[in-house]
């Protein structure tokens, strides 16, 4: 087969045609007698003769030409030669085509610093696909940002392709990592009134240390360092040096190439004050409140933050009011002299307007009124700037997204405003099959389906199992938290449990069914329910049966009491928290009181055995963000038991119990609790006596986290913990046996937001260890308790 470089196709053609080209001025139009195609091998025919000059079109060398340009345009040839065979007045077009290889594969080879994972999204070229270089560069190019990204300036990263049968190649992506430089040393020259300590704290450039090797400490981006330079003038700036310098960064090498030292460069210049503050414009009234937010003050520094502050603030005032398309800017009069600037912020609020529209997109499951039932502004109301806010809160807050945007643009008049809310689902269903192993429960077997956002009606649905040598659970729930779209919350759960406490086992068999409302559903009928957002009050009814067995149930026979427990719970909770799954900044409120009256308990009228008591709970919890992504978070749990009366006491199976991975970490699970000296004979006056834990009717418990990120990309956490906990007796509000009659415990563990769920490994160090009560001398707390759960704890 005859091949040619594609430059030289014109030659081969004009050589080819020459004769007839010189008959057809005399001759009749000649007219193409036949396309052949030859060379092909994946390509169809039919493809390229739909491409090209067809049989019994007139022949026109200015055609051919483009015939070629259109195969090559297809992307499946490297050459095209066109030759010319038969009669001079009937020729034959011989399309000769090469085509070019399919890829096979594409690896890289030599990556032995970043993982596959690391370059996953690095390489576009697929394997059977038509070979492209430029496509193939293009993957050289971005293999080499990763590298750079991760520290690695010196890494060479080139490509190879290796020829296989059948017209068919590998692309090798061959990597010369190199050593992985980082920054030693940042030095700052010229800077006066700012310490080097203080510039370096505004970088996301840092020095490398021993934590380098874990992290991306030390490592240098082009881009993340251009930010940094910007951010090294914010800071002088925020401190009155308006008119700062920084000048052009030099970056050195070692001459072992492992390390690079940093130079800025800075020229500080004169610090200014803030002179007078005065408003210009259409203030609509409202200069006395402008006043009192600003942040920007007479004969303080000035500072740029402050003052971009001030206009956002500014303009969400006028854009609470419906002006839309308020504009703030302001207007400065700098002294050289004194070094006074004087500063005016002019106000144009422009016209009222209304909202026309809102639209839902990005939402491929989840239901349009799923969202639309979160936001707090409709179509047709006034527009609310503060509106917005809020409902972005709230539809974040479902955690059915990782991203929220509230866009606006001009409706179909002057006064009308078109909102577009902009969602990024995520993935909210869970299958969880896990084993883990503890120091007390061993081996645990867990199971779990799930989903937080059921058919995009965003209701939840799961199913769980659980089994370990001291619990078992299983546990079907649904929550509904818009019942028939109105602000009524429906949920039900039924469950089976079995727990072994120290001295008893517990199984519990029931369910409950529980509805609840949004107080701000009031805000027609009382106008200070619009303040009650996001709270809600509760009404739970449970039904269920628990056994109690143990070795002491025939000396604690009143405690150790089997029976059934009718009870209906009333509840409050103001919920705050920016995501109800992961949060990570707010708060949520609960507060309950449950009874189990008699008058709920028929079983008593036929002689059977019922558990009466009322019960009083709170659980407070607070999140807030730290910086680099770390979270701060404190729960506290206070509990309150009462008997109904004094014939019925409270039997020990419904009594509070501490210790666990959900309690106080460190101590073993349920415990933590008040004990009795009982004879293990109870018909034997001189028997040795046993200590039997029993439970208290009071408890509090504290716990306080920092959760920060150690693998972002696969969403494994890291946490630091302490903890402090009792339950008291009846009566009884110390213990003498602890001091401050707390058990507290410190510790640390990680987290692994994983497809099948969170996943927890804490390991907790028991600060109060406690020995065995009968005078062994033997801890009988672990030195360090290592724990595994599935689910959040806050």
């Amino acid at each position: 087969m005859k091949h040619r470089p594609l430059t030289g196709w014109l030659l081969a053609a004009a050589l080819a045609l020459a004769p007839l080209a010189t008959s057809v001025r005399a001759a009749e139009p000649v007219v193409v007698a036949g396309v052949k195609v030859e060379g092909n091998r994946r390509v169809e025919v039919d493809t390229i003769k739909a491409t090209v000059t067809k049989k019994g079109a007139l022949y026109d060398p200015r055609r051919v030409e483009a015939d070629v340009r259109a195969l090559m345009k297809l992307g499946f040839f490297s050459d095209v030669v066109v030759e010319v065979e038969g009669k001079a007045d009937r020729p034959v077009l011989v399309f000769k085509v090469t085509e070019r290889p399919t890829v096979r594969e594409a690896t890289i080879v030599g990556n032995d610093e970043l993982s596959k994972e690391d370059l996953k999204d690095t390489v576009e070229v697929k394997p059977f696909t038509i070979l492209d270089l430029v496509a193939v560069k293009k993957d050289v190019k971005r293999i080499q940002e990763k590298y750079v990204e991760k520290g690695f300036y010196l890494a060479e990263v080139n490509y190879k392709l290796e020829q296989l049968p059948d017209n068919q190649v590998a692309v090798r992506y061959v990597v010369d990592e190199k050593a992985k430089v980082l920054v030693k040393e940042i030095r700052f020259h010229g800077n006066q009134r700012l310490s080097s300590q203080e510039l370096r704290g505004v970088m996301l450039t840092q020095e490398g240390g021993l934590l380098s090797v874990f992290g991306s400490q030390g490592t240098f981006r082009e881009d993340m360092f251009q930010r940094d330079l910007a951010a090294i003038g914010m800071a002088y700036m925020d401190q009155g040096f308006v008119n700062v310098k920084v000048g052009r960064p030099s970056i050195a090498l070692s001459p072992d190439r492992r390390f690079l030292f940093v130079a800025i460069p800075v020229e500080e210049g004169e610090q200014y004050s803030i002179g007078k503050v005065n408003f210009t414009g259409e203030l609509l009234g409202e200069e006395p409140l402008l006043r009192r937010i600003l942040l920007t003050r007479s004969s303080a520094l000035f500072s740029r933050s402050k003052v971009g502050q001030d206009l956002f603030a500014i303009g969400d005032i006028f854009k609470d009011r419906g002006f839309a398309y308020a504009n703030v800017t302001p207007q400065t009069h700098v002294d050289d002299k004194t070094r006074i600037i004087d500063l005016t912020f002019d106000v144009q609020p422009g016209i009222k307007c209304r909202w026309e529209k809102i639209e839902v997109v990005g939402n491929e499951k989840t239901r349009d009124k799923v969202v639309r039932r979160e936001l707090r502004f409709y179509e047709g109301e006034t527009f609310s700037g503060a509106a917005m806010r809020t409902s972005k809160g709230r539809v974040m807050a479902l955690g059915f997204f990782e991203t929220v945007e509230i866009t606006t643009k001009k409706g179909s008049a002057e006064d009308l405003v078109v909102a577009t809310v902009e969602v990024k689902e995520k993935a909210t269903g869970s299958f969880q099959l896990g084993a883990g192993f503890s120091s007390y429960e061993n081996f645990i077997l867990t199971g779990q389906i799930s989903q937080q956002n059921f058919f995009g009606w965003g209701q939840t649905l799961s199913l769980q199992i659980q089994w370990s040598s001291i619990r078992q659970l299983g546990q079907v729930q649904f929550v509904e938290p818009y019942f028939l779209d109105t602000r009524w919350t429906f949920a039900f759960d039924l469950y089976a449990t079995e727990s072994y406490y120290t001295s008893f086992n517990r199984r519990a068999v029931g369910g409950n069914m529980t509805w609840g409302y949004e107080l701000s559903g009031l805000a027609p009928f009382w106008s200070f329910a619009r303040r009650l957002e996001d709270m809600r009050v509760f009404g739970t009814y449970t039904n269920e049966y628990v056994s109690v067995s143990g070795d002491a149930q025939y000396v604690l026979y009143n405690q150790y009491r089997s029976g059934s427990t009718s009870s209906v719970r009333l509840s409050w909770q103001w919920d705050k928290r920016d995501n109800r799954i992961f949060p990570t900044s707010g708060f949520f409120l609960t507060a309950s009181a449950e009874y189990a009256p008699p008058l709920l308990a028929p079983s008593a009228v036929f002689g059977q055995k019922v558990n009466l008591f009322s019960r009083y709970t709170v659980d407070a919890r607070v999140y807030r963000p730290l910086l680099f992504g770390v979270v701060a978070r404190a729960k506290l749990t206070l509990g309150v038991l009462r008997n109904w009366d004094a014939d019925h006491a409270v039997p020990m199976s419904e009594n509070y119990y501490a210790g666990g991975i959900n309690s106080v970490r460190g101590y073993r699970m349920l415990s933590i609790s008040p004990t009795e000296q009982v004879p293990r004979n109870p018909y034997d006056p001189l028997a040795a006596l046993a200590t039997i834990a029993t439970g208290g009717n009071k408890q509090a418990i504290l716990n306080l986290e920092l959760e920060f990120p150690l693998v972002q990309s696969a969403g494994i956490k890291g946490v630091l913990f302490a903890d402090a906990g009792n339950v008291f007796a009846a009566g009884v509000w110390k213990d003498a046996s602890v001091p401050y009659s707390l058990y507290k415990s410190v510790g640390f563990g990680f987290r692994w937001f994983s497809p099948m769920g969170p996943l927890r490994f804490e390991w907790g160090i028991p600060l109060n260890r406690r020995k065995d009560p009968g005078g062994s001398g033997i801890y009988i707390d672990q030195p360090i308790d290592f724990q595994f759960t599935i689910g959040n704890f806050f």
